[in-house]
């Protein structure tokens, strides 16, 4: 009787197709979840730069009065954050016992930062003529 120890080299290579057919799955799930580990950041970058701007039109509020809050085309920011841009729009609320453009005294400011991965971030607030 003769007893024999080890591998064939047929078992050798059934084992390493398995492992590199197994190996293949679990790298797609690291590498999805590597390329979207960079979004939070991104988003929060975003958030951030969306509240400077809103910061500015409140500013522009306490220093220039109700009518100085107006929309502004934005733009690119600045490096390191160049990869952003934003716009901010103002819109006037209005009622039916204020049908004049503006009349109610309220102003919806909205702000809106994009970057290609994301998409945009948009803060809304209301400015007051009091």
């Amino acid at each position: 009787m003769l007893k024999t120890r080890g591998f064939t080299l047929i078992e050798t290579i059934i084992t390493l197709v398995v492992l590199s057919i197994a190996s293949v799955g679990v790298l797609t799930v690291f590498t999805v979840g590597i390329s979207g580990s960079a979004d939070p950041l991104i988003i929060s970058q975003a958030t951030s730069l969306a509240q400077e701007k809103m910061d500015e039109a409140i500013a522009l509020r306490a220093s220039g009065g109700y009518a100085a809050v107006l929309a502004d085309p934005g733009g690119a920011f600045a490096a390191p954050f160049g990869a952003f841009s934003w716009v901010r729009a103002v819109s006037c609320v209005d009622s039916a016992f204020a049908p004049a453009v503006c009349a109610t005294g309220y102003k919806l400011v909205t702000v809106t930062v994009t970057h290609a991965v994301i998409g945009s971030v948009s803060l809304v607030t209301v400015v007051t003529d009091y």
